[in-house]
């Protein structure tokens, strides 16, 4: 199996932070606190890239004049380019620098990006029944893409074609699935010709010239380039390939590089954003492939405590020690809420967007944080904040509800007008026959609705009506031309 993991500067960590806690009289004072949400000290941020006027990462806006800057191997690319032609939104960096003592401003030292796979789409595109998501197979890795969570380039969601040739970066789950947070298409497959990357553990080493990565053979001859080894490989070991695919599953390599699968055994400061994977309670588990316990951690919303789950997208800050990332924050990134409607007015100054999901019914006031990632798939217009919204815009949003009830956005779409749609948890249960209330807001069904389980199965308004209770997680969908009555209610897991 393929794994996510992370290139082999972060081993050097630690001098790094020798060296910039002395200059900073030893991480106390004027110098500004901790390359995450502010926790304290110089450290580490892993994330995916939220927006720039600098770069924004895990809710930090990082200044990068200055520092060096490794994209997919090339180091120190920028040339004076600004980072929006260097890097991409959605893009899952790493970060070594300082935050200032606001939290929200830093100083970046390093900046790396690296794919986690680079290959040809194997076989069409499978969708899901809500036509929301779609997976596929590279390089037997099963990839999973969302119509309104994944960034695009030079492709969209739509076209997404067997044979297109992709370079992938996002998080994997439990599974071992790459949930894409970012899509760039490179071409098509010309075998002897596409250049691709691939990452995992050697195995079945020939001892000559010929190893597996994921069930792909591995050629390598005396042309290969090899980084930070002897000169050839051994089973066990984490590498990176880059080459060119000869056929369906084989890569003459021109370049084998061994990587690290984590963040190192000692790290003061981190912040890294991940799929909590192997959960075995809220001391013992991991978020991109870090080992994580968050007993003594703060959790927001501080329900997430208790609801914390494998396939969960969360930020932990914390220190790692002898290997285990000691959290004092855990953060619910993502979300299992969303809506898809149009803007009726949004506060540039707050940070707010308001839609409008039923007419007549109160309107959704949408927050953001520096987190939110917010792009436009309408007018492909870069870079994209909540200042380019306007009234009349459509959106797609995703995100959580905190504690105090407020829909927190974790991503925004602008995108060409669609089928109203919201999901979220029933807050009140119904008191009316035919009425059903998701966040604040009263939807209408009448004969025509169809009623789903949360399997896609359908079953009568009665069992519906009769099952749901309150904090249920309940989608809506308004076809269009939106009249206002739901055209599908169902069950959500």
């Amino acid at each position: 199996m393929l794994q996510q993991s992370h290139k082999g500067f972060i081993a050097i960590v630690t001098l790094l932070l020798v060296v910039f806690i002395a200059a900073c009289g030893g991480g106390s004072g004027g110098g500004g606190t901790v390359a995450s949400g502010g926790i304290g000290g110089t450290g580490v941020t892993s994330g995916t890239v939220s927006g720039f006027g600098s770069v924004f990462v895990n809710g930090i806006e990082f200044d990068t004049d200055g520092a060096s800057r490794d994209v997919d191997d090339e180091i120190d690319i920028s040339n004076g380019r600004d980072d929006d032609t260097v890097l991409g939104i959605g893009m899952v960096v790493t970060i070594i620098g300082t935050v200032n003592d606001d939290g929200v401003t830093g100083t970046a030292e390093s900046i790396e990006y690296d794919d986690d796979i680079e290959g040809p789409v194997a076989a069409a595109p499978v969708e899901d029944q809500d036509m929301l998501s779609k997976t596929f197979d590279v390089f037997n890795t099963t990839v999973v893409v969302g119509r309104d969570t994944t960034v695009f380039e030079a492709t969209n969601y739509d076209d997404l074609a067997q044979n297109d040739l992709l370079e992938i970066s996002g998080y994997f789950d439990v599974d071992g699935n790459l949930l894409a947070t970012r899509v760039e298409r490179e071409g098509v497959l010309v075998f002897g010709d596409s250049e691709v990357e691939i990452r995992g553990k050697v195995s079945g080493f020939d001892g000559i010239d010929t190893f597996l990565l994921g069930g792909i053979t591995i050629i390598f001859d005396g042309e290969t380039e090899f980084e930070d080894l002897p000169g050839t490989v051994k089973d066990g070991q984490f590498v990176e390939v880059e080459g060119i695919l000869d056929s369906a599953t084989s890569i003459a390599a021109g370049r084998i590089e061994r990587e690290d699968e984590d963040f190192g055994d000692d790290v003061d400061q981190i912040s890294i954003e991940g799929i909590v994977t192997d959960f075995n309670d809220i001391g013992n588990f991991k978020v991109a492939g870090q080992r994580v316990n968050a007993s003594k951690a703060a959790f927001e919303p501080a329900s997430l405590e208790t609801s914390i789950a494998e396939g969960d997208k969360v930020e932990v800050e914390g220190a790692i020690v002898d290997g285990i990332l000691k959290a004092k924050e855990v953060e619910q990134r993502g979300g299992d809420s969303r809506v898809s409607a149009i803007v009726v007015s949004k506060n540039n100054a707050a940070g707010t967007v308001t839609l409008q999901v039923v007419l007549g019914e109160p309107s959704l006031t949408v927050m953001t944080d520096s987190q939110t990632q917010i792009e436009d798939e309408r007018d492909d217009e870069e870079p994209f904040d909540i200042s380019g919204i306007d009234a009349g815009d459509f959106l797609n949003v995703e995100g959580f509800v905190d504690g105090n009830g407020n829909f927190i956005a974790s991503q925004i779409e602008r995108d060409e007008p669609g089928d109203i749609e919201l999901r979220g948890p029933v807050d009140v249960p119904p008191t009316a026959t035919g009425i059903v209330s998701i966040l604040g807001i009263s939807i209408a069904t009448d004969g025509s609705t169809d009623f789903e389980d949360a399997g896609d199965a359908s079953i009568s308004s009665a069992v519906f009506f009769g099952d749901v209770e309150n904090g249920e997680l309940v989608e809506f969908k308004d076809e269009l031309p939106a009249d206002g009555i739901a055209d599908e209610v169902e069950f959500e897991d």
